[in-house]
């Protein structure tokens, strides 16, 4: 996993990623349910990730992104257009970065007063 995820550090803006995240949200069809968890899961990354109140640390902040890029490309491992396969390797690799960094969240969902879970 971690070999992906370095594949995908980059730089992006926040305002660049929201787009493309939204773009690709709006192509996912919520069928399954771990699509629907792997949208959630997204929104809940990207939503760390941009908080301007919240201090996230680099390395989960790299990663956040790493895996947000893994999940809008849609040539990756698997490609998504594969019926019921297609976002298997996205939903894992945004697990396993959510395990990864379960501390970092674990703080955010402390520190924040107000969570709302659908944020666009």
């Amino acid at each position: 996993m971690e070999e992906k995820l370095r594949k995908y550090h980059r730089e992006t803006g926040t305002r660049e990623l929201r787009s493309l995240l939204e773009e690709k949200l709006r192509r996912v069809p919520p069928t399954m349910e771990y699509v629907r968890n792997l949208i959630l899961d997204a929104k809940l990354l990207f939503r760390i990730l941009s908080d301007e109140e919240f201090d996230l640390k680099e390395e989960a902040r790299k990663d956040f992104i790493a895996a947000l890029l893994y999940f809008i490309e849609d040539r990756d491992s698997i490609r998504d257009r594969i019926p019921f396969l297609g976002y298997w390797d996205d939903y894992k690799l945004i697990r396993y970065v959510k395990n990864k960094h379960r501390e970092e969240i674990e703080r955010y969902f402390s520190e924040v007063r107000h969570f709302i879970a659908n944020y666009f």
